[in-house]
């Protein structure tokens, strides 16, 4: 049995109940979900799945969307029930040298056209593509586009896990490998040149 909640407008449960799971941990997710500088956080508790563990998932961009969410996971009965929202991996990444196509709507689940790349951060290892219409933590339905560095791995597990906000209506989501960014060159002056 774990404990089982999921507050989208809050860094605290509230009510919590139980739940039965497959395996022997129990889970806790802290999303922090910045839109145009809104900041959204939410908590959930629920059944462990070991890819969250001790992880922290996350999309950038560079067009005013940026997700972070840290998983913590322990062994036994209940164990999540004492678990506090953290910030572990909000904003606190390194750049890691690969980059992604960056854009971001929220007014239509067609997509969007990236004019730019956005630098890839911690495990962002994967561009992410991802039309959707989704339940923001306030309540409200924004048809949702974007373009992204995504965390590898979160393809897999499916986006409505890891983002602070509820998916309602999923048109697309695809992953690609991140592109590696290549350092710029330096120029040989022709003094150096003539000595080679």
């Amino acid at each position: 049995m774990c404990k089982r909640c999921w507050n989208i407008d809050s860094t605290e449960c509230g009510t919590e109940k139980d739940t039965e799971c497959d395996g022997t941990k129990c889970m806790m997710l802290s999303e922090y979900y910045n839109i145009s500088n809104v900041i959204y956080n939410s908590v959930k508790k629920t059944c462990a799945t070991d890819i969250m563990c001790d992880n922290c998932f996350s999309i950038s961009t560079n067009h005013g969307l940026s997700v972070r969410v840290s998983g913590e996971c322990r062994e036994g009965e209940n164990s999540n029930a004492e678990m506090k929202y953290k910030e572990q991996c909000h904003d606190k990444m390194p750049l890691n040298n690969f980059m992604c196509p960056s854009c971001y709507v929220n007014t239509s689940t067609d997509g969007c056209k990236s004019e730019g790349m956005v630098l890839c951060r911690g495990n962002e290892f994967e561009c992410l593509t991802y039309r959707s219409l989704v339940q923001l933590s306030d309540g409200k339905e924004v048809p949702m586009s974007m373009q992204a560095c995504f965390t590898e791995g979160g393809c897999k597990i499916g986006l409505a896990v890891v983002v602070g906000a509820k998916q309602l209506e999923a048109v697309e989501k695809t992953c690609t490998p991140a592109i590696p960014v290549v350092p710029a060159r330096k120029k040989t002056t022709n003094a150096a040149a003539s000595q080679a």
